[in-house]
């Protein structure tokens, strides 16, 4: 019998490897990690289960090697939209464009890596640190040539990343095919010039009040009965999802926490998911609550963007359990996680309006503008909160990414 030369093997070997990574891109992008498995991935793949074992120990490998992939990828496409461009600005905006065209081409692997958030943070605060480093570099580049106005790079590059992310998981994972140029100008001109029309206010612009009480769950102590057991429960929940995440919890857990029986949980919940999906809609009922309160009695809309990202910034810092539970949202029951976002934008959207009406908004597409400026919130609070930390969004980040937003990078043409 004629032996298999040994670089048959190896190719043989590294087809076999590549059909499991491509084979868990499907499956991590339709199930997610917690609920794929590697049998899933090996049966998807056509292969023996045993064969997995001898490429990758376990499913959290396949699934990092498969983040990793994404990251370099996406890190790629930035770098090589600075080759040529000719300008700092359109090295910019290229790169954005080419990522978001990116995650387009291949938004299942797109999805796997957007799935990381919802495990230890490791992976992805690694995946994110990797693109906002090469973000950073074109913004360096680009101030130390006069291009781009003095910003904060690493600032603008994570208020970037967040442009980039929220605007794929509108128009490319839950509208696919609806990534147009229209919303591609938009961010285009964002990025560079900043939503501020440059019009004087026309009165004196006050500072946000101070940061927000804690959730009303957390008050269970003074109600009574069954609303006393039912907060109980909630309070129990926020508290153990935001320490360990949803799939870590079990319902023991919380019922243990609430010093109530396990049964009792089922007259309350009829699942977890269920006071997973209660919390999500308490946590957007106070947020709301509070940004009514710090936002009273503003009229210029470059303000109430002022006070609102500060107060934003506060309430995470003081919920910091509450805001893992909404970054898992979209995870755990997608259906709510595009309810608490298309919510939140459907305001943004009417309050911009108005500000575009008054001339103190430049006249921008409004739902890509109401979600580019979501996402530069969201990426930034993921940057500047580190577990068992204390806040690092300082007051002057927030004003430097106020700078960012209002005049955009592009240095002034005079």
């Amino acid at each position: 019998m004629t032996r298999r030369k040994p670089e048959q093997q190896v190719r043989r070997a590294g087809e076999t490897r590549q059909s499991l990574l491509r084979a868990g891109e499907q499956v991590f992008s339709e199930r997610g990690y917690h609920e794929a498995s590697v049998s899933a991935i090996c049966q998807y793949a056509g292969l023996a289960n045993g064969t997995f074992y001898r490429h990758f120990e376990n499913k959290e490998e396949i699934f990092a090697v498969l983040v990793e992939q994404l990251q370099w990828a996406m890190r790629e496409r930035i770098e090589r939209a600075a080759d040529g461009a000719g300008s700092c600005q359109v090295a910019l905006t290229r790169a954005c464009r080419s990522v978001l065209s990116y995650a387009e081409e291949e938004s299942a692997l797109y999805r796997v890596g957007r799935s990381a958030e919802s495990m230890k943070m490791g992976i992805h605060r690694q995946f994110r640190a990797n693109l906002a480093d090469a973000l950073r570099e074109i913004l360096s580049a680009g101030i130390r040539a006069g291009e781009l106005r003095p910003v904060d790079p690493n600032i603008a590059a994570y208020a970037l990343l967040g442009i980039i992310e929220f605007t794929v998981m509108r128009y490319v994972l839950w509208e696919p095919g609806s990534l147009d140029e229209r919303v591609l100008e938009t961010l285009d001109s964002l990025i560079l010039r900043g939503f501020d029309s440059g019009r004087e206010p026309t009165h004196v612009p006050r500072e946000a009040t101070e940061a927000p009480p804690r959730l009303s769950s957390n008050g269970a102590g003074e109600l009574h009965g069954g609303e006393a057991t039912r907060q109980a429960l909630l309070a129990a929940a926020e508290r153990l999802f935001g320490q360990a995440g949803f799939y870590q919890t079990p319902i023991s857990g919380i019922t243990y926490v609430a010093s109530v029986a396990q049964g009792t949980f089922y007259l309350y919940f009829p699942s977890k998911v269920a006071v997973f999906v209660e919390l999500v809609r308490e946590i957007n009922r106070q947020f709301r609550l509070d940004e009514q309160a710090a936002l009273a009695g503003l009229v210029d809309r470059r303000e109430i963007e002022r006070v609102g990202f500060r107060t934003f910034f506060r309430f995470i810092d003081a919920h910091r359990s509450a805001y893992r539970i909404l970054r898992e949202a979209e995870l755990v029951d997608p259906e709510t996680g595009r309810w608490y976002y298309e919510r939140l934008a459907r305001g943004y959207m009417r309050g911009l309006h108005g500000g575009m009406d008054r001339g103190e908004i430049r006249a921008l597409a409004l739902e890509p503008l109401a979600y580019a400026l979501l996402g530069v919130g969201h990426s930034v609070a993921l940057w500047g909160q580190s577990d068992g930390a204390e806040a690092v969004i300082t007051e002057s980040m927030v004003a430097a990414l106020l700078d960012v937003l209002e005049r955009g990078v592009a240095a002034d043409p005079s």
